[in-house]
């Protein structure tokens, strides 16, 4: 349920996640393919699923922009898709919310977060992010999503970069976090 998967983040209204995600569950080698074995489809399905599970609640209704987390054009290129465009377009196919993928851009080619001890995930996407015509962004509530969240520095990254959207309001949704102990 909603209350059950519900993420916090810093300058966020609401979060949520569709999955919990433990080590040794079956869910991480699904992940695993859908973010490196060239397996997409698996995250639109799973985001579409939250999308049909999440709209009979009130957490989509505010809501006026959907803006995955965005991959460096490099790790684009390598990977070939961006497994949060492809939740954030899942989820907008459902609950007709429109998805942008041009505020927002990864500025730095990052080391992979899973690589990263806590500390080293915090400081690894700090200023990895910049926004452009933040005007047009302007008092909107944007749903910032992503494939997985374990310590949450990759959106808190991306949310402190779109505060330059003015009285801009933000929420987050990912397919995975972990359970809480």
């Amino acid at each position: 349920t909603v209350e059950e998967a519900f993420v916090k983040i810093p300058h966020s209204e609401q979060g949520a996640a569709l999955l919990y995600h433990e080590k040794n569950h079956p869910i991480r080698l699904v992940m695993h393919k859908m973010k490196y074995a060239d397996q997409p489809m698996i995250a639109y399905c799973l985001a579409q699923e939250a999308a049909r599970e999440y709209i009979c609640t009130d957490f989509f209704d505010e809501i006026d922009v959907i803006i995955p987390v965005p991959l460096h054009k490099k790790r684009l290129r390598s990977r070939g898709y961006n497994q949060a465009e492809y939740i954030a377009r899942a989820l907008g196919s459902i609950t007709g919310i429109t998805v942008d993928t041009t505020h927002v851009k990864r500025v730095r080619n990052t080391p992979k977060q899973a690589l990263q001890d806590k500390e080293g995930r915090k400081t690894n996407v700090a200023d990895a992010f910049e926004v452009n015509h933040p005007e047009q962004m302007y008092h909107k509530h944007i749903l910032v999503v992503d494939d997985l969240i374990t310590t949450g520095e990759t959106i808190k990254a991306c949310i402190k970069a779109m505060r330059r959207f003015r009285g801009a309001r933000f929420s987050v949704f990912a397919l995975c976090k972990p359970r809480q102990k």
